[in-house]
């Protein structure tokens, strides 16, 4: 069996592999089917040639002649067939190329069938025939290519136009000319026939061009590694000659030398080809590495932010660049930070529902030109007239179409208004906390495999950085409320006592009894007295543990008790407005912990008023879009508890700071009562939260967990434990008439 004979078998081989995969596709398409067609028709043509060629199959030379001639003439009408449909060329404007290669088909088969097959000139006829056919196929790709609409997309096509030419061009010197003229390379026309076809089947899986590069890439590693371990292999072998106990002696040596040497091999060669070929990857890929090593350092997530955004921008591989997290005061995302032109100032749950959907189905990374690729996929789907509705109806309902369609459409447009072309989750634990995103805007296809890989690195390691933050702010917080703890008892014995007596003194002296000016400081010691007993009383409350009985409750009849309490306490001008839910529901609080927020919240809302205003008061049952992200768990929803007032406001620098303890703006404020009231909340696992429009005014938001009204159905008694039942009472009544008889006896 010569070089060529080799070849053509394992062309066929390779081809038959190829269709098979393409026909084993689950939800296969149109392109794939009649790509598996092609490669079909190609494995038997060079099943033919290969036994033309062997000798031990003379005998069989008609049929093999007849099956090559038959093969081949349909290669043309395949192979325009799979290209057009690849191409999204219409049916209609090649309706005379598809008819014209159809008939010269047809005429090739019968050349086949016939006694003609063993006449020359019909031979050469046919063969004249296919390499028109194919040189047609070619012309079509070549025009595509010029009208491409975009750089990638005419890059994609070139690199298909001129592996058909190299491939056309070499298989009809093989076939046609080599058996009448010296052909110095034989073979090569159906090994560059096998090298299109895998190429060609990779790019129907393969939709992006940089991936193509990057499987070129790794075509070139895998032949500069084959060629060293041959070189390995050989010169440990070939010198052996006839002496059969060194030949293996020193196949086993070369094998483990091989083996030993195959890993950082590889990565070597890898490494020299990505940074020979492809030197604006290696850079990237290289630095990107750099920014995941120096994010480990940092601990505050606004540095965080700089210093990666800083390195993206810094490779000149990126325009826009942001990290978005979830929002303290309201549910969605915000960005921290960002580089390039400025994304949306404010991400809403519904907006980012397609983005938190794609990171709930494990999804790392979600690419603007995938969506771009699949939206143009469906489109070609939906159907332009009824009798194309009719026939497209068999492969996807038009229903499903169309609502995935407006889901990408959403993600796009999401996508679009962070200036992102690549989104990654920022996932701590299980859960999502943000998104990284990053795009550049000068390219359609910015970043190949390895680069998102490695951006994804960094994502990683992102998320890793918020998640220690926030456990190291628990951690301060624990330490502080363990210090003020420590305090504590220190404080009740050595002030209290002292204001005790302080005050039992001047009540013993009876201000009233005493001259006007004198009664007045007396009075001033004993409010003061009172004031700083009641700081001592706070900062106490403070530091206490909180153990909160928790017992289901409706929350409006909890805010109604609590608003009766304080309608004795409503200063003069101000309004007190309640809205509460039509639709009550209940929670699991500590109603008498929940009096104490309601209480301290109205009375910062009155003293926010001092020369009148409205107070309104009002309850809600909303869909917590966030609080599968936050809690790790899908909740029912949320109840939320309102307090709005008519006041000046608080400005935003203030805002970040009103929960911290003893921060305030009072004149003889303590600053706990807000701390106190956002312990007491989180206690039962809700959400504080402050908003302040800039027409004035502001609000606080206190959501709850709703409880579920989860009736559990009475089981069903069976009738063996009815018998059961009614055997023990008997037993029980026997055991007690013995006692009765043994008492009488």
């Amino acid at each position: 069996m010569d070089i060529r004979t080799q070849a053509a078998l394992l062309a066929a081989i390779v081809t038959l592999a190829l269709a098979v995969a393409a026909l084993l596709r689950d939800n296969r398409s149109r392109v794939f089917t009649l790509f598996a067609v092609l490669a079909i028709d190609l494995s038997l043509f060079s099943v033919a040639l290969c036994f033309l060629r062997w000798p031990e199959f003379q005998l069989a030379e008609s049929w093999w002649n007849r099956l090559a001639v038959a093969s081949g003439a349909l290669v043309p009408s395949t192979a325009l067939a799979f290209f057009l449909e690849f191409l999204g060329v219409a049916r209609r404007p090649a309706r005379r190329a598809r008819n014209a290669m159809l008939a010269g088909s047809v005429g090739g088969l019968v050349v086949a069938v016939s006694p003609l097959v063993n006449v020359r000139l019909a031979r050469v006829a046919v063969a004249a025939y296919v390499i028109f056919g194919l040189a047609v196929v070619v012309s079509v790709l070549l025009n595509r290519m010029r009208a491409a609409a975009t750089r990638v997309e005419r890059a994609r096509l070139r690199y298909l136009f001129v592996g058909a030419l190299v491939a056309m061009v070499l298989s009809a010197i093989e076939v046609v000319l080599a058996p009448y003229f010296h052909y110095p390379v034989e073979g090569l026309g159906s090994i560059a026939l096998t090298i299109y076809m895998f190429f060609l089947s990779q790019t129907l899986l393969r939709h992006r061009l940089l991936d193509l590069h990057e499987f070129l890439g790794k075509i070139v590693v895998v032949t500069a590694l084959g060629l060293v371990l041959v070189v390995v292999y050989g010169g440990l072998v070939s010198w052996v000659g006839d002496r059969r106990e060194l030949f293996y002696f020193n196949t086993v040596v070369a094998s483990f030398v091989i083996l030993s040497l195959f890993e950082p091999l590889r990565h070597r060669i890898e490494e020299w080809v990505v940074a020979t070929l492809f030197t604006e990857r290696y850079e990237l890929v290289r630095k990107l590495e750099l920014i995941r090593d120096r994010a480990a350092s940092v601990i505050d997530p606004a540095e965080l932010a700089v210093t990666v955004l800083d390195g993206l921008i810094e490779t000149r591989r990126v325009t826009h660049a942001a990290i978005w997290l979830l929002s303290e005061d309201r549910p969605g995302f915000r960005p921290i930070d960002s580089r390039g032109p400025a994304p949306a100032t404010f991400l809403e749950p519904a907006a980012a529902r397609a983005l938190m959907a794609a990171a709930a189905a494990g999804q790392k990374a979600v690419l603007l030109e995938n969506l771009d690729r699949r939206m143009g996929e469906l489109q070609r789907l939906l159907p332009t007239g009824p009798a194309e509705a009719v026939a497209r109806s068999g492969r996807m309902a038009l229903a499903a179409v169309e609502a995935e369609l407006k889901r990408l459409s959403a993600a796009r447009a999401v996508m679009t208004s962070m200036k992102a072309g690549i989104c990654m989750p920022l996932a701590a634990g299980d859960r999502p906390v943000g998104f990284f995103t990053c795009w550049d805007e000068r390219v359609p296809e910015a970043f190949a495999s390895d680069e998102i890989a490695a951006l994804l690195e960094v994502a990683d390691r992102c998320a890793l950085v918020i998640e220690n933050s926030k456990l190291y702010l628990q951690m301060k917080e624990r330490d502080r409320l363990a210090a003020i703890g420590e305090m504590s008892a220190g404080l009740a014995h050595e002030i209290r006592n002292p204001l005790a007596a302080i005050k039992g003194a001047i009540q013993y002296l009876d201000p009233s009894t005493l001259p006007g000016e004198e009664r007045e400081f007396l009075e001033v010691v004993v409010d003061e007295v009172n004031r700083l007993n009641g700081v001592v009383t706070q900062f106490l409350d403070y530091s206490r543990p909180l153990k909160p009985a928790l017992a289901p409750s409706d929350l409006n009849e909890v805010i109604s008790r609590t608003l009766k309490l304080l309608q004795s306490t409503v200063p003069i001008g101000i309004e007190l407005v309640i809205e509460l839910s039509a639709e009550p529901r209940r929670v699991l609080c500590d109603a008498e912990q929940l009096k104490q927020v309601f209480i301290n919240l109205a009375q910062n809302a009155f003293q926010a008023m001092p020369g009148g205003g409205t107070l309104t008061v009002s309850t809600s049952v909303v869909r917590d879009e966030l609080a599968f992200w936050r809690e790790g768990s899908r909740r029912p929803d949320q109840v939320e508890v309102r307090f709005r007032d008519t006041g000046p406001g608080i400005p935003e620098e203030e805002r970040e700071r009103i929960f911290v303890p003893f921060y305030t703006t009072k004149e003889k404020g303590t600053g706990l009562g807000l701390a106190i009231c956002l312990r007491l909340v989180r206690a039962h696992q809700g959400t504080l939260l402050v908003r302040s429009p800039p027409g004035g005014g502001a609000e606080f938001i206190v959501s709850l967990p709703a409880l579920r009204d989860e009736r559990p159905e009475p089981r069903p008694t069976a009738p063996l434990d009815a018998l059961q039942a009614r055997q023990r009472r008997r037993a029980r009544a026997e055991v007690r008439l013995r006692k009765l008889k043994r008492r009488k006896g």
